[in-house]
């Protein structure tokens, strides 16, 4: 038998991106809004991960853009009525560790440009150079971002300022470093937030490398209350108008009339016997990333060009979580609240290969964060260390159900865990006596958590060639199916942010973008009057 519930909109997936639109819909057009989330967590990787008494962010270790009039924190502003409250981060917001050396990062830029060149004062033209196009690269971007929104006559005088800056922005991060730089720390230095976009230097695009640079060297936020309040303070904006979030509902496919999407069909979470649901509305939206859409939920008849384009694209990488829960402080080691990039070779790329090969052998690189000095709620100390991984390394466990698998997988994890822990006492030593409980979370559980293609945690991978794809968009060749999240647009948590505002502002129609970010911004000056009354 099945269900029917009809909705104005219905949003596949409870990332931040789809959140953001959903919220956005039910509080500037006043939709009913069904958001249909496969776990039984909403948020995506807004979410926490609680066990035996100790609790962790998954993917928020820290946020940029979010003081008072930078553009994250206007939108999460508006979508949260002004409840959510972010704490600054202090100085440093990262570290960089090497071997040899240690470089801290603040929220300075002209204090870090400082700090570079008084390390390599022989490359002090080329580092100006260099945060200069940072900044020539980022306004490219947000450019170019604006000009999809403006009319012809608009675009034909915006195009050839982008012309200008658009040939380095589609340079990857190594070849720019490769032209500009000569010493090999330094360019190792100056890569090695690469962890943060998801690829090794060789890969990443510079245009993304400049944009997300630009905003960590203005330093970092962390949400008061942990990531678990970013959901917490969204979703009153969504129900209080009839919206309703339905968790283990795995949709199967999106319903699709004469080329209009008009509906979805879903079922239980990991049980192929439940009965199917079909709910109906005439916007719908997926959140579940490119890849999802246009290959598993579109049925053949309606699959597009992009389907093969898709599947043909570059895969990006997994990741592999070590959650671990601390006796005591970790200050007791004079560590901080900064994200630690600790690296043993100048040489990103060679590194990850090497360790993407074995993992249980070899621990090249990781980003060790400590959860409980930022969230001052949290009772207990607690570590996360983000290893990158091959989901290909873990693929012949795929097929085993979840805490169910063969015995040589659970052995492998207690090598991996090992090898990272040891990795890190190697820099810090003391940490191993500091931990009590650690598990791992290999790219599987990412997978059957998150639901994304291979465990990736950054959908379609940002290479250069992906600036030039047209399913990078809300739109979509089937009427009223749009895509939000960061496969509609960028990277990151305040990429899927701003993306959730492209996706309603298209919906909106002509100048909806404008309209829609006209409200965002007239009520964040309403929320900054009282806050000065």
């Amino acid at each position: 038998m099945f269900n029917s519930n009809q909705f104005d909109v219905i949003v596949i997936g409870s990332g931040i991106g789809g959140l953001t639109t959903a919220a956005i819909l039910a509080k500037f057009n006043h939709k009913k809004v069904l958001i249909l989330e496969q776990h039984f967590i909403v948020g995506g990787f807004t979410q926490e991960f609680k066990h035996k008494g100790f609790q962790w962010d998954i993917g928020v270790q820290a946020v940029t853009e979010m003081a008072k009039g930078d553009i994250g924190r206007i939108i999460f502003d508006y979508i949260t009525d002004g409840k959510l409250q972010w704490q600054k981060l202090p100085n440093p917001s990262d570290t960089l560790v090497y071997p040899d050396f240690t470089f801290n990062i603040s929220s300075n830029p002209q204090g870090n440009l400082s700090d570079l060149v008084r390390m390599f004062p022989h490359e002090k033209a080329s580092l100006r150079r260099y945060f200069s196009d940072l900044k020539k690269v980022t306004i490219w971007y947000r450019i170019n971002l604006i000009a999809n929104f403006a009319p012809q006559w608009l675009k034909k005088i915006i195009k050839p300022f982008l012309r200008q800056l658009v040939k380095t922005a589609h340079l990857t991060a190594k070849e720019y470093v490769e032209r500009n730089f000569h010493n090999p720390q330094l360019k190792a230095l100056l890569t090695s937030q690469w962890g943060a976009y998801g690829l090794p230097p060789s890969q990443i695009s510079f245009g993304i490398h400049a944009v997300a640079m630009t905003s960590y060297g203005k330093g970092s936020w962390y949400p008061v209350g942990g990531s678990q309040a970013i959901v917490e303070c969204i979703l009153p904006t969504i129900t209080k108008v009839g919206g309703r979030i339905l968790t283990q509902r795995q949709v199967t496919e999106i319903i699709v009339k004469n080329g209009v999407a008009i509906g979805v069909k879903a079922r239980k979470t990991h049980d192929s016997t439940a009965e199917p649901e079909i709910y109906h509305a005439p916007i719908i939206i997926s959140d579940a990333g490119a890849f999802n859409t246009y290959t598993k939920l579109l049925s053949e008849e309606y699959a597009t060009t992009y389907c093969h384009q898709i599947k043909a694209f570059p895969k990006g990488y997994s990741m592999l979580f070590l959650f671990v829960g601390l006796k005591e402080s970790p200050e007791t080691l004079n560590l901080g609240t900064a994200n630690y990039w600790i690296f043993n070779s100048y040489n990103h790329d060679q590194a990850l290969q090497e360790q993407v090969a074995a993992p249980d052998k070899v621990i090249n690189s990781c980003m060790l964060s400590f959860p409980s000095l930022k969230n001052h709620t949290t009772v207990r100390h607690t570590c996360e260390i983000i290893v990158y991984a091959d989901y290909n390394y873990f693929e012949k466990w795929q097929s085993q159900p979840w805490k169910k698998r063969s015995s040589d997988y659970y052995k492998l994890k207690e090598k991996i865990a090992q090898k990272i822990i040891g990795f890190i006492e190697e820099y810090y030593p003391g940490f191993k006596e500091l931990i009590e409980y650690y598990e791992l979370a290999t790219p599987l559980s990412v997978e059957y958590f998150i639901a994304s293609d291979r465990g990736s945690l950054y959908g379609i991978p940002a290479i250069p060639k992906r600036f030039t794809q047209e399913w990078i968009s809300p739109k979509t060749p089937i009427k009223n199916l749009y895509l939000s999240g960061t496969d509609a647009l960028i990277h990151g948590i305040v990429g899927a942010t701003i993306a959730g505002v492209l996706t309603t502002g298209i919906i909106n129609g002509w100048f909806g973008f404008f309209k829609v970010m006209f409200a965002i911004i007239f009520e964040n000056q309403k929320y900054y009057r009282k806050q000065c009354q």
